[in-house]
């Protein structure tokens, strides 16, 4: 249970990425909007803007594949910590060479 609620918090770091990712790439956006796309579509205002593009990219966001690759990241490197030898063919075809 524990785990589950530590891989859940790791999601807040990510948004609040996202929000500054979305307040500067937003600058642009709006821009581009008031000189080009304002008379097809109407009138964005910058907040709704970054607030769109924030919303898109958490859509976008694959939180459960990034959450099982940094388990398994965390169970392989504690094994080499501990000096286990994985039991995957291929992981262990690598390393022969």
């Amino acid at each position: 249970m524990r785990e589950k609620l530590e891989s859940l918090f790791f999601i807040f770091p990510v948004m609040i990425y996202f929000v500054f990712e979305a307040l500067i790439v937003g600058v642009f956006i709006s821009v581009l909007w008031k000189f080009f796309l304002i008379n097809n579509f109407g009138h964005l205002g910058y907040f709704q803007i970054v607030t769109i593009y924030w919303i898109i990219k958490m859509l976008f966001f694959d939180v459960f594949k990034l959450i099982a690759g940094l388990t398994t990241m965390g169970k392989n490197l504690q094994n080499k910590i501990n000096g286990e030898i994985p039991s995957d063919k291929h992981y262990n075809e690598q390393f022969e060479e």
